[in-house]
């Protein structure tokens, strides 16, 4: 293998050094387009590996490694970036697959790079590959995720916040991809047990980073968006939900989770005849069942005496709602829908 995959590397080097000193632009492209299918052809190699003969198994590791280490370099090269990134991110997805815990040690200076000088398309295509690093070692790379956690928000924080001109579709786009992004990077770290990465952040930067969450589920007219976030929302209530699990969480389930639940589908942009805002309206629904199967009466005494009140819901509907929440998933998701549409008329 090492006899195959060296003369790739060799002419990779090459082509690197190439690509530093070379001054006009169209060179430049072919030459990072080279590079990128160099790494594409190496990545292709380990396809032919599998779970019964391992690239480990079959002594290659120390031949990818090798590899990645050369291909790493080419994150720091500041021409053709988009090109050369896609290229190094295609062949760390195969790599995470087939090297198992082998990449650990390059996962750092790999994700330094990816981010640096970021835009939003080149952060929105980094999220996909920390999120199979997530659903790759779980526990495992907790350590190192809670370091760099708040980083990685941060750096997606400010590239969201660059001023877009409204009527720059494209860029519009890559920003709701990039919101879309985050949310399940959010998602990823509470369904793959990982979830302490999020409590044991500081309180202030854990509750900046939930109510982006609550945000998203009301505030973004993105029903995609809105049904990760409550499908999130779901999953924080499972993990903390039940009383002094979590200090500070039970606050903010009663005076954000729950108007959440209400507050999102009773938005004018809210619109029940599409699909995926039907999808997004059932998450939320899960998100209210979920409560209550946690805090039981508690919740239901909540609903009756203080919060459906403050959005001018009747005790006899209130009442009503809080029996429809004894009911199974379908029959109180169908029943959320009514009283919703209801409550809109």
């Amino acid at each position: 293998m090492r006899k195959l995959l060296m003369p790739i590397v060799t002419k990779f080097d090459e082509l690197l050094q190439l690509l530093m000193t070379e001054a006009d632009e169209g060179r430049q492209m072919a030459c990072a387009i080279s590079l990128t299918q160099a790494m594409g052809y190496a990545s292709r190699t380990s396809k032919g590996f599998s779970s019964q003969q391992t690239v480990k198994l079959n002594d290659c590791t120390e031949v990818y490694t090798d590899m990645l280490k050369v291909f790493l370099g080419a994150l720091g090269i500041p021409v053709q970036r988009p090109i050369l990134h896609q290229g190094v991110r295609q062949f760390l997805h195969r790599m995470v697959v087939c090297l198992d815990a082998s990449i650990l040690p390059f996962i750092p200076i790999a994700m330094e790079n990816l981010l640096k000088y970021a835009d939003m398309r080149q952060m929105h295509d980094f999220i996909p590959f920390i999120n199979q690093v997530v659903q790759k070692f779980k526990a495992d790379i907790v350590p190192f995720l809670q370091q760099v956690f708040m980083p990685i928000v941060s750096t997606i924080f400010q590239v969201l916040e660059l001023s877009v001109d409204e009527r720059d579709q494209v860029t519009q786009n890559d920003r709701k991809m990039l919101q879309r992004g985050y949310f399940s990077f959010i998602s990823a770290l509470v369904t793959n047990n990982v979830a302490q990465v999020l409590s044991n952040q500081s309180s202030q930067n854990l509750h900046q980073v939930l109510m982006t969450v609550i945000r998203g589920a009301v505030d973004i007219p993105d029903p995609v968006g809105q049904k990760t976030c409550f499908s999130i929302l779901r999953k924080m209530v499972e993990l903390w939900g039940d009383k002094n699990q979590f200090n500070g969480f039970e606050d903010f389930m009663y005076k954000n989770i729950v108007p959440a639940c209400f507050l999102a589908p009773l938005k004018p942009t809210f619109d029940l005849s599409d699909g995926q805002t039907v999808i997004a309206l059932n998450e939320s629904a899960a998100c209210i069942k979920g409560i209550h199967e946690k805090r039981g009466d508690e919740f239901i005494q909540y609903l009756q005496t203080t919060y459906l009140m403050t959005i001018n819901i009747s005790p006899p509907v209130a009442r009503e709602f809080c029996q429809a929440l004894h009911s199974n998933n379908k029959i109180f998701q169908n029943y959320f829908k009514a009283f919703i549409l209801q409550a809109k008329s």
